[in-house]
């Protein structure tokens, strides 16, 4: 599983965006936000860039 701090969620609502974005990305088979520690797992072959773009499309940042 690949890890990710997330900036900018604020709210439940927040990670359920993030997570829904991400969860959207071809090859990514699972997506778990935290909103308590605004960090991220993924599990797939989808690209680091890939997952990143999701987020930052969503409107928050990523990094890995």
């Amino acid at each position: 599983m690949k890890q990710y701090t997330v900036t900018g969620m604020s709210c439940a609502a927040c990670s359920a965006r993030v997570e829904k974005a991400v969860s959207k990305v071809e090859g990514v088979s699972s997506c778990s936000v935290s909103l308590l520690t605004n960090s991220m797992g993924v599990e797939g072959t989808a690209s680091t860039e890939a997952v990143i773009a999701a987020v930052e499309q969503a409107g928050y940042g990523a990094v890995k």
